[in-house]
């Protein structure tokens, strides 16, 4: 896989974190594969909100029963 670099900064505390899940994650310490996977994840969300969005627009809002009902269906082992 080809990979471009840039230099990021990161506050202290956050960068302390990052680097000690990066050495426990399975990362096996690499920051920029842990940082990389964040950012894909927060990627993924991003459109997942967009598609939401857009469903919302057009059938309107997603009730507290159908998210109840989501979640059950999500949490159920099956």
């Amino acid at each position: 896989m080809a990979v471009v670099k840039r230099s990021i900064s990161f506050d202290p505390e956050v960068l302390a974190e990052a680097e000690a899940a990066a050495r426990t994650n399975g990362y096996q310490g690499n920051l920029s594969a842990l940082v990389n996977d964040a950012v894909a994840h927060e990627m993924r969300m991003r459109g997942l909100a967009g598609a939401l969005a857009e469903w919302e627009a057009e059938f309107g809002p997603i009730t507290d029963e159908e998210r109840a009902q989501a979640d059950r269906e999500l949490d159920d082992p099956r």
